[in-house]
């Protein structure tokens, strides 16, 4: 059994800005794994019982230094690594998505990582349990995603024979939730930084191990991420020159933090 936990992140509107949805994808034994992860990493720092564990710094709780606090999440994304864990994201300009309801841009989300996880699935030959962060407007296109399947020009695609269940849970309702914030947050982080909204710097440090742990396909040596754990919308031709070119500098800007030494391309 493979479980693909998600979370939304970057959600407000900000010109320039990305909307980032994903999560990551762990086996029966990689969930016991990164429970344990957490666990140790929060007794290790001093978070106690009660204290959200996130990628944010205003969540850091008061007894925890900032050191302290960028030492655990590291450890965390390394450990994410060592287990072999996958993370799926998908990201689409708010520019764009701003023209349509908060509803119908999750929607597009929720399709195209369900999408994603699916075709993972059917390459392990594996099924899975799909939970995203608690969105109440979202149960009805849940039902519809496992009963209809997904909307695919017209014609729908069923998913329901590896996807057993797609459901909610919620923050701070398992360790695993911390694992999904501090990945994605992590992800967000660069993002924005690759749009001029944060230090290349500190992405360039970020970005590599999240790189690693995006699902991936191998082709004479080099991991592509896109279209397998990296996905940007929309498909079809973006006609706005300039939107277009915030697209390319993304991708060019996310393969230059993974390092000169690395095999991962989010461009190609």
């Amino acid at each position: 059994m493979h479980w693909y936990v998600t979370d939304e992140t970057n959600s407000s509107f900000v010109a320039g800005h990305f909307f980032i949805y994903g999560g990551l994808v762990m086996t029966d034994e990689q969930v016991l794994q990164v429970t344990d992860a957490v666990t140790t990493i929060r007794e290790k720092y001093g978070y106690v019982r009660g204290d959200s564990f996130k990628f944010h710094t205003r969540s850091r709780p008061t007894q925890v230094s900032v050191d302290d606090s960028k030492a655990a999440k590291r450890e965390l994304v390394e450990a994410l690594e060592n287990i072999g864990v996958r993370m799926i994201v998908y990201v689409i300009l708010h520019d764009i998505a701003s023209a349509k309801t908060d509803e119908v841009r999750m929607n597009w989300a929720l399709n195209t990582v369900t999408w994603a996880f699916h075709r993972l699935l059917e390459k392990e030959d594996a099924r899975g349990v799909f939970l995203m962060d608690r969105a109440d407007e979202q149960h009805a296109h849940l039902a519809n995603l496992f009963q209809l399947g997904i909307d695919v020009a017209g014609k729908r695609v069923p998913v329901d024979d590896r996807i057993i269940m797609l459901g909610m849970t919620s923050d701070n309702a398992s360790h695993l939730s911390s694992a999904v914030d501090i990945a994605l947050g992590g992800f967000r982080y660069s993002v924005n930084a690759a749009s001029g909204d944060g230090s290349e710097a500190v992405a360039a440090d970020i970005f590599p191990p999240l790189a690693r742990i995006i699902w991936s396909q191998n082709f004479r040596g080099t991991d592509y991420l896109r279209n397998y754990g990296f996905h940007s919308m929309p498909k079809t031709e973006i006609k706005s020159g300039r939107f277009k070119a915030m697209y390319t500098d993304l991708y060019a800007k996310l393969d230059g933090f993974t390092g000169s030494n690395s095999e991962a391309q989010v461009e190609s």
